[in-house]
């Protein structure tokens, strides 16, 4: 069942091991079948190393379970990522990390801004939610709202959300705030956060057209 989308998202879910972004069993990936409904996403805790494509749990909009050959615990954040399905028809995958530099920013409590012309393909902006508890439907509504307008957000105290059309390009945008995050701190540490040149929002709404960014 599913099983292209199955290879796909334990793939991609291994690139973000491979590159940082999570380490072992940490943060969680997704990708739903619009025309079925149906959910691929990674269990809760495991190695991804450990199991193969075809033994990714494959579950429902209210969460049950269609398929589990291994018997494993669906991911703790499976509330959030199909709450966002549900309340965000453009996005078709999810990818939830605790990347370093976002992590900063979520303990800092201040949006990432939108400093360089990258920040554009997340949609320019990526603001930081307040804390829930992880686990929780109300850390998939605070998820939501931080991702009105834009493709990512950072969860209070606890890391970073990015949506797309698939886990690849929900992937990359991880991978472009995880950046601007960076360049944030780096240029900050130099002239201090609140002095930090900004794109204004006319450029972001400009740059988005250009991409064709709908968010």
């Amino acid at each position: 069942m599913l099983e292209e989308l199955k290879k796909e998202v334990l793939r991609v879910s291994r690139l973000a091991e491979e590159t940082g972004l999570c380490h072992h069993g940490g943060g969680n990936f997704s990708q739903i079948d619009r025309e079925s409904g149906l959910v691929v996403i990674t269990p809760h805790a495991e190695s991804r190393y450990n199991f193969n494509a075809e033994d990714m749990l494959v579950i429902d909009l209210e969460g049950n379970i269609v398929e589990n050959k291994k018997n494993f615990t669906p991911s703790s954040e499976t509330p959030m990522h199909l709450l966002i399905y549900k309340e965000r028809p453009d996005a078709t995958a999810v990818c939830h990390t605790h990347a370093h530099n976002a992590a900063a920013f979520a303990c800092l409590g201040v949006p990432v801004k939108p400093v360089i012309f990258e920040s554009m393909m997340y949609g320019g902006y990526c603001r930081v939610v307040p804390f829930e508890e992880p686990g929780s439907i109300e850390l998939g509504w605070s998820a939501v709202k931080g991702l009105e307008g834009t493709y990512a957000t950072i969860l209070g105290r606890h890391g970073l959300i990015s949506i797309g059309e698939n886990i690849y390009d929900a992937y990359l945008k991880t991978v472009y705030v995880e950046d601007v995050c960076d360049v944030n701190i780096r240029a900050a540490s130099v002239v201090g956060y609140d002095n930090l040149d900004c794109l204004s929002d006319e450029q972001i709404v400009y740059f988005r057209d250009v991409l064709g960014l709908k968010a």
